[in-house]
This record gives structure tokens, sequence and C-alpha cells, in this order.
């Protein structure tokens, strides 16, 4: 394992797509679009950058992304150089459409393609330029692949894809889910943190990210935009601030809508079968819930949670998708998350007030200024005069999925806090993701 450091250095440019409207003509088969509105500046400027091989950060439904060709070692090289990010810890492929997803299992092996700016791709997207599988050649492949398919028993659909995953593909593709799937030759063994046979798939629904994959012909590596270890940025300027001068330009599409990442879902791997029965796991959990996917039924009902339900030594070591090694999510102030019991409500929030005051207390002498997140209203006095508390309410788990990032930020770059304090929630829908960053981000850990 390395953490790459020695990032290029640009001039920095943020582009609005606040005010550009997308339409798509499929919802899951084809990355087609049309632009509408006002200057997509952006769109070009981005087109531009990713086929010469650099970074773009774009906005996605989850968070902000740091894009770059996923076919070529050098552009992803260059995410974990932007990064500061450790080389074994495993990138998402996200794609624009199915056509996209099923032609990277028809490409050359990755030592083959090289990047090019010469050939320009023709819209609707179909496959990628930088191996010639464009117009007829990929439909025709795509054709015979599915027509070999159904010689075997199958009903020819999507054929390159695991059939496990095909209801989860309709019920929440394009979103906020990534998926576990084998590792098209075409793409490079850097993209996997340079072991393993599986790569991780999204297909994000937010309009300016696929449009943007689309519209370059690529498949884009992209993790989180932010300096490696740091709370994961919703907006654009937390992408300014973490990596201004690291890459050449950031597209602003305002606040994400989720606000953490995507659900990693394994229904493929060894790692998803027990005595050689599907049985599919999270992986990390994030925008779509564990009750969800549950709730599609068959195998699903056996769904199971990495460290939660299981563990295994061997994915610690080599980890088969991001967030599953290393420390991630911390701002520079100590985090003290307050882990919830199963006690009654009424007397979970009287100890959780009486566990923050004794911290306050205790802490008190050395603190000068606290900020603390709490689910509702919760009342607690500072320890001192010279102590300032700088309070955040959220309405429940779901707004703390969307704003914790953002308030973790807020109070470690803005207001500087010298600690943070903040409310767990239950581990249920989107309290399990929460806590999975939380417990991630926190360096102290309170039971209540």
């Amino acid at each position: 394992m390395g953490i790459a450091t020695a990032a290029r250095s640009f001039q920095t440019k943020v582009l609005s797509a606040e005010t550009t409207q997308l339409v798509f003509s499929s919802a899951l088969e084809d990355g087609h679009y049309t632009v509408a509105g006002s200057d997509a500046q952006w769109l070009d400027e981005s087109r531009k950058e990713l086929r010469a091989n650099n970074c773009v950060a774009i906005p996605t439904e989850t968070v902000y992304g740091l894009a770059a060709n996923a076919l070529d070692s050098q552009a992803v090289r260059s995410i974990f150089e932007t990064k500061g990010r450790p080389s074994d810890n495993p990138l998402i492929v996200h794609v624009s459409s199915m056509r996209m997803l099923r032609a990277l299992y028809h490409l050359p092996p990755a030592p083959d393609v090289v990047s090019t700016e010469q050939h320009q791709v023709a819209m609707p997207f179909l496959g990628t330029d930088n191996a010639a599988l464009e117009g007829e050649h990929l439909r025709a492949l795509l054709r015979e692949a599915e027509a070999n398919d159904r010689l075997r028993g199958g009903d020819g659909v999507w054929p390159e894809i695991p059939r496990a995953y095909h209801e989860v593909i309709r019920r929440f593709w394009p979103g906020a889910l990534t998926l576990i799937m084998p590792r098209p030759a075409c793409i490079p063994i850097e993209v996997l943190g340079g072991h393993g046979s599986t790569v991780a798939v999204r297909f994000p629904s937010h309009p300016v990210a696929r449009a943007v994959i689309s519209a370059c012909g690529l498949p884009l590596a992209a993790p989180s935009a932010n300096a490696s270890g740091k709370p994961s940025p919703t907006l654009a300027t937390h992408v300014k601030h973490d990596l201004d001068g690291r890459l050449p330009l950031i597209i602003d599409a305002g606040a994400c809508d989720v606000g953490v990442e995507s659900t990693v879902l394994d229904a493929h791997s060894p790692n998803a079968f027990i005595n050689g029965q599907l049985s599919p796991c999270i992986l990390r959990p994030g925008g779509v819930a564990f009750e969800e996917l549950k709730a599609t039924g068959g195998a699903f009902e056996r769904l199971r949670v990495y460290r939660r339900d299981f563990t295994s030594a061997e994915m610690e070591l080599n980890p088969t998708t991001p967030g599953m090694k290393y420390r991630h999510y911390s701002p520079t102030a100590p985090v003290f998350l307050f882990v919830p019991s199963p006690a009654q409500q009424e007397l979970r929030q009287a100890r959780l007030r009486q566990k923050m005051q004794e911290l306050l207390v205790a802490q008190g002498g050395e603190l000068r200024k606290i900020g603390v997140v709490t689910v509702g209203d919760l009342q607690l006095e500072t320890p001192h005069e010279n102590c300032e508390l700088v309070t955040w309410q959220v309405t429940d788990a779901k707004d703390l999925a969307h704003r914790i990032f953002a308030l973790l930020r807020l109070l470690d770059e803005n207001e500087h806090v010298d600690a943070i304090l903040v409310q767990g929630v239950d581990e249920a829908n989107e309290g399990l993701a929460v806590m999975n960053r939380l417990g991630k981000a926190a360096s102290h850990h309170i039971p209540w």
C-alpha cells in the first residue's frame, strides 16, 4: 500500500450546472440526452478534461465525486494522487446506461486501451471510441451475446450482468446503489486497488453526472471529491476547500440530495454465498436502505450486512469496495459519537442529556468552543462562562444523513470548534448508513 501525493498543479475552475435542463431518452438502456436552458459550458469543458485523462469533480445524488477515465491506468492513478488516497483502496466505476455497462465486457484488455481526444464520441453513446466499438459493430456484439444467452436457456436480457442483480437494477438504478460485478478485462487493476477479480459499478441518477459520463463516452472511476480521510463533500465549495489547485474543473450543481455515499451490494463474489447458497451482503450501507433491498425478495430475504452479521479477515486486508479498510469522514476536531441503547425513548433522551452534560463538564476546562449535533430539541448548558456551544438540530435520521457531512465541515472549517458532539440514531433505514459513517468519523464512542 502506498499513498500517492504528487498531484499536478492546476488553476481550478468552477462552472455552474444548476440552471441546465437535461432530458434523457431512456431510463436505463441508453445514455442519450438533450440539453435545454442556459449555458452548458461545463459539459464541453468536462468532456475535454476527461478525454485528456484529467480529474473533474462532478455532482452525484449522493456526494460530489472525483472522476477520471476508468479505462486508463494513468488517469486512475491521478485520482489517488489528487486525493492523497491509499492505492489499495478500490474505486467505483460509474456508467450512464446499461448499454455502456454491457459494452465494457466486449472491450479488449486494459493494456490495449489508450485514451485519445482525436475522435469525438457520437451521441447517443453506444460504447467507447477508444476500442472502436461504435455504431453497428457494438450492436452486433450485443445482439450476439443476447442470442447466445437465449440458446443457453436465458431470456437474452443483459447477459453480461449477473442475473442476481437484474431485479435490483430495475428497482434501484439509476440511483445510490453500487454493485460488485465481475471485472471487465478493459478495467485496469488500479481501479480494483491492485487486487481482486471484481469491480464496483454504479449508475448515478444525478442528471449532470449521467450527462458528463455520456458526453465523454467513457466509464468514470470516481471516489468522493475530498482530501482522503476528510468528510465527504456535498457542496462544490467543499471540493474547492479540499482540492483547489489539484484539479482543473469542478462542476457546481448545488447540494447533493442524499448526503451519504451509495450502498455497496455484493450478490456475486464468494462472500455472497453461504454453503453454496446465495446470501447477498451489504458491504457498505448507504443511500439505498437494507430494508428496501430485502423487500426485493428471493435471495435478498437472506440479506446480510458486513461487520453487523459477518466479518472477513481477507476483505479487511484486500477490500473489494471503498469504505472498508481505512478510517474516513473525519474532521480535524475530535468527534464524540453518542451511541443509542435499546432503552425506551424517553429514558434514552434523559440519559443522553446526562451523558453529554457530563462530557462537557469533564472537558470544559480544555474546550472553549464545542459543536453539538442533536436529533430534535436537546438543551445543554455550557460548562463555564468562557465556553461556547454551537448547536445544530436535525429532525430525524434521514435529515441527519442528508446533512451530517456538511455539518461536520461547517463546525470544523467555519466555526473552528475544539470538539464535536453528535447524537447517534438507531441503525434502521437511513440510520444504518449514518451510524456507519459516524462510526468511522468519531474518535470517541459513548453509549447512552
